[in-house]
């Protein structure tokens, strides 16, 4: 997820109309059981959208950085600066729900939260010799931020040879094999959440980032996101909702699911692109797109109270859609107000401090040259 700008001079707005959407599919996906809806069939490829959202979003942002010089250390530190806070948050916010949880399980279950919550808090996944399943125990969405800061570093270092699109085209279509592999392999099963499927979820990041890229560069490498006023373009973003509920034989779901990620979200994010919506739209759209991130980040230990209370009665499946509603409404109003009081000013302190740091490096180099 990279920064929304304030004009459409800096961001693509129907793009940021998607993200917004899909994040919200992501939640009421997660929680479909509390909304009396069955789960869609192909639910999970909204992360798939994600992926190539990022690798458009991000190749537009640093591509000139990088024709600059700019270190991959830099870039993947942007990255974690960008990631990092309502990461924090949200794997603080889920272990509370899950420690409580606990608490009637016996110590050496509470011990074990806090073990697996270590190398959590460094963004490092969950050893599965833990006792861990999910490949991120605590808060499940955070397996797609770990696969896609493995992307972006071998972006970032490879980037030298990456200039040529055609081997940029040529590590699209490998991954494309290796997502065919797992998408077979695994068909409906969603491929990275969990540690017996773990590469699949590496395949698709590393085909939808490095995808995004591509139709980024097919696009022209635009260094302006100024985009016409199109009135169909809206339209096209319940393509995205239509096409995870499509249904189809269980012996075909992976094929359905492979033309879905590898040709018609590319062909999506590429018309999108060229278009932007009616100016009436232009708030609802940026304002989804900034709390995207956190309502993707922040909204699982909603979900998990809700789980466990289902547990312990069964009533809650019966008040639905009220209960998918309580867990939506209160998630994007978490969100917004992690994003804007929270998220902003903890990014910004990041900034500030490694400029300063920068600085004092500087200014020390200058009084050694000195010397």
């Amino acid at each position: 997820m990279s920064k929304i700008a304030a004009t459409d001079d800096d961001t693509f707005v129907m793009l940021d109309g998607l993200r917004g959407l899909g994040a919200i599919l992501i939640v009421i996906g997660h929680s479909h059981l509390f909304w009396g809806l069955p789960p869609a069939p192909s639910g999970a490829l909204v992360v798939d959208v994600f992926f190539l959202l990022s690798g458009f979003v991000l190749a537009y942002a640093y591509e000139p950085h990088f024709e600059r010089g700019m270190r991959p250390s830099h870039f993947m530190l942007h990255r974690i600066v960008r990631l990092y806070p309502l990461y924090l948050l949200g794997t603080l916010l889920c272990f509370a729900v899950v420690l409580v949880a606990k608490l009637d399980q016996g110590e050496q279950e509470q011990h074990l939260a806090w073990f697996q919550l270590i190398p959590q808090l460094l963004m490092a996944p969950s050893p599965p010799g833990m006792g861990a399943i999910d490949v991120y125990s605590f808060n499940n969405p955070a397996w797609t931020l770990f696969f896609e800061l493995a992307v972006n570093l071998v972006y970032a270092l490879a980037y030298p040879w990456l200039r040529s699109t055609r081997v940029l085209a040529g590590v699209v279509v490998v991954m494309a094999v290796l997502l065919a592999l797992a998408n077979f392999t695994f068909p409906g099963g969603n491929p990275g959440p969990l540690w017996e499927n773990a590469w699949g979820g590496l395949a698709r990041a590393g085909f939808g980032f490095f995808a995004g890229v591509l139709i980024f560069r097919l696009a022209g490498s635009p260094r302006k996101a100024t985009r016409p006023k199109r009135l169909w373009a809206p339209l096209l973003l319940a393509a995205c909702p239509v096409g995870v509920f499509i249904s189809s034989p269980p012996d075909q779901r992976g094929l359905y699911d492979f033309v879905l990620v590898v040709l018609l979200a590319p062909l999506l994010i590429y018309v999108l692109q060229w278009a932007s919506p009616p100016r009436r739209l232009y708030s609802l759209f940026l304002g989804s797109a900034r709390i995207s991130y956190a309502l993707y980040i922040l909204h699982w230990p909603m979900v998990l109270i809700a789980e466990r209370l289902y547990w312990r009665t069964s009533t809650l499946q019966d008040i639905s859609p009220l209960v998918g509603v309580l867990i939506l409404v209160p998630a994007i109003g978490l969100a917004f107000v992690a994003e804007r009081y929270y998220d902003r000013p903890a990014r910004r302190w990041f900034v500030a401090l490694l400029r300063r740091r920068g600085e004092k490096r500087r200014a020390e180099s200058k009084v050694r040259s000195a010397v």
